[in-house]
Formats: C-alpha cells, structure tokens, sequence
C-alpha cells in the first residue's frame, strides 16, 4: 500500500479533483476559461487539439517559452500540439488561448497518460452584460470553492462531522481486475459526495484517468493514486449531483 499524508493528498486534490468540463472522454467542453484558469487533461505523448466553439483561435501562449509544439489549422482555426521533446513528462503547463474577437482564455494543462484529447472552449454569450458576467463568475467561484471543500471533508475523517456522512461500504462491480468498494457518501445540499476505494488484484499494472470514472451528473473526480501495482489500493472521491430521490 502507499503511504497516506493528509497534507501531500490536500495539494493532490486540489490539483487533480476540478475538472470542470462538460463530456468526458477524449472530448472536454470548457466553460468560462475567459474568466479564470480552467484545468484540462492532455495526452502526454500524443498530439492534442484545442478549438474555439464558433470562433477562430488567434493565438497560443504557454508561460514557459518553448514548452509546447505546436501548429494551427488556418482553415478551422483550431491548434494541434504536444508537449516539446525536451520539455519533462510531468507538471502542468499554464496556456494563454486568444480568439479572433480579443477574448483570451486561461487554461491549465494536466499531461495524462492517455490517448490525444480534443478541447473544445466554450466563448462567453456576446448578450452577456458586464453584469451578468460578474454574476455567473462569482457563482463559478462559489462552485469551485464548495467542490474542493467537499474533496478535502472526504479525504479527512477528522472533517466529516462538518456533513451529513452516510457508511455504505458496498462492493461496486466495475473492473474484473480490481475490487470497488463505495466506503461512504457525504450530503452537502444539491451535491453528493462518494469515496470510494480501489483495489487491483491482478498480475498487472492498474492505470486510472478521472475520465473513467465520469458519468451523468458528476461534477468532479479525484484520484489518489494514478498507478497501482498488484494488491495496491488507492481512494478515489466522486463529487455528483444529489437525486432527487436521495
């Protein structure tokens, strides 16, 4: 098993648990990019692309000078690109995305060992009004804040008297290589949270990517550890939408 530190699993989930996106799976729809830094997955090895809905990319500026290799479609407007040869396998790297009408997008780009994504930004409405916009941005900020709060109560048994906790300890039947078991749900208003915990059984390498564990109504995941070597277990936090039967 791996060692657990509640301040080394803290800086995980908040690196990893927001994936603020609307479809998972090699597609990742971006909503309010214009507004603060959104984090996207990428393919560590493969090529990636990453389009404006409706409009026209401009411009691609990572904030490390030649991190990225890349080029753009000039007849859709979009970029392919990946990770420079030189650059580390590991990390994040930090984009400026412009659009043809001056928007600029800030994005924070995961490097996962997956296939090549396609990411889609979603521009801001052109009827939204100055106001309208600070409205929707701090109810974005609230969103995120109240999502990381609910990563963090599940990862610390010493927070979870702050929400309604419910033991379920039920196995999940996913994976015939490993054993799910769903430890526990959290209820914080409109919102669930699920902690789960993974445990591979084969003879072989256990890769996971957040996209796996996406389905209707889920808001964000968070994987303790990505690699599990056999009899290795790692938890895994779900935050969803509540049903309305529950």
């Amino acid at each position: 098993m791996f060692p657990r530190s509640k301040k080394s699993l803290s800086a995980i989930l908040l690196l990893t648990s927001l994936l603020l996106t609307t479809e998972a799976g090699a597609t990742q729809v971006v909503e309010n990019a214009d507004r603060g830094h959104v984090q996207v997955n990428i393919s560590v090895n493969e090529i990636n692309r990453l389009a404006i809905d409706g409009r026209r990319i401009a411009n691609v500026v990572p904030s490390v000078k030649g991190v990225l290799a890349g080029q753009k479609d000039e007849a859709l407007g979009a970029y392919y690109f990946t990770l420079a040869s030189e650059s580390p396998n590991q990390g994040t790297v930090t984009v400026f995305v412009s659009d043809e009408k001056g928007v600029t997008y800030k994005l924070i780009l995961v490097p996962r060992p997956v296939a090549g994504e396609e990411i889609i930004i979603r521009p801001p409405s052109e009827k939204a009004t100055p106001s309208s916009r600070a409205a929707s941005d701090g109810r974005t900020i609230s969103y995120q804040r109240r999502t990381k709060n609910l990563m963090l109560v599940m990862a610390d048994d010493e927070l979870k008297d702050s929400v309604e906790t419910i033991a379920v300890n039920k196995e999940v039947p996913l994976w015939k290589e490993g054993r799910l078991i769903l430890v526990a749900k959290y209820m914080d208003g409109d919102v669930v949270g699920e902690k789960y915990r993974l445990t591979n059984f084969s003879p072989s390498e256990m890769l996971l990517v957040e996209q796996e564990l996406y389905r209707r109504g889920v808001r964000a995941v968070a994987v303790e550890h990505h690699t599990l070597m056999q009899g290795d277990g790692t938890d895994i936090y779900i935050v969803r939408e509540r049903k309305d039967n529950e």
